[in-house]
């Protein structure tokens, strides 16, 4: 399994067409991209969109007639999540504090974006707290 890579903010514009639509073609990747983002020739949409399947494995493509459409391989839920945790890594050294100090001076968060954030860490601390459950016979990653 390919580990997912950094995507350029480009490659991410396509994948979030891609989520919202479910499936496109070149040509409708580009048209969503021209309406919402300026210009860009269909090649390099073809382009991106190889580089996004052949060498990072972001989406696939089948083929109907001869068009190429292609669809997301991973939920946004998973893809931003496993984003999220490769950055955190690579920039902040998997410290959350450093992320959040970071987030917190570009942008000051509102009273009810601070609500929520302290419930989720109340739900984290929770669950930390908790004693893991034993995995399921069939449940074991190999």
């Amino acid at each position: 399994m390919r580990k997912t890579q950094m995507v350029t903010d480009r490659e991410l514009e396509i994948m979030k067409i891609l989520w919202a639509r479910g499936q496109a073609s070149v040509r409708d990747v580009q048209e969503d991209l021209n309406r919402d983002s300026g210009p860009v020739a269909y090649s390099t949409v073809q382009t991106l969109l190889n580089i996004m399947e052949d060498k990072k494995g972001l989406v696939r493509h089948v083929v109907e007639g001869r068009t190429f459409i292609y669809h997301p391989k991973k939920s946004s839920e998973r893809t931003i999540r496993e984003l999220t945790r490769k950055f955190v890594d690579r920039v902040f050294d998997g410290a959350l504090d450093r992320v959040m100090v970071a987030l917190f001076d570009s942008k000051p968060p509102t009273p009810e974006e601070l609500d929520r954030l302290r419930a989720m860490i109340d739900d984290a601390r929770g669950q930390a707290a908790a004693p893991a459950e034993p995995a399921a016979e069939g449940d074991k990653d190999a």
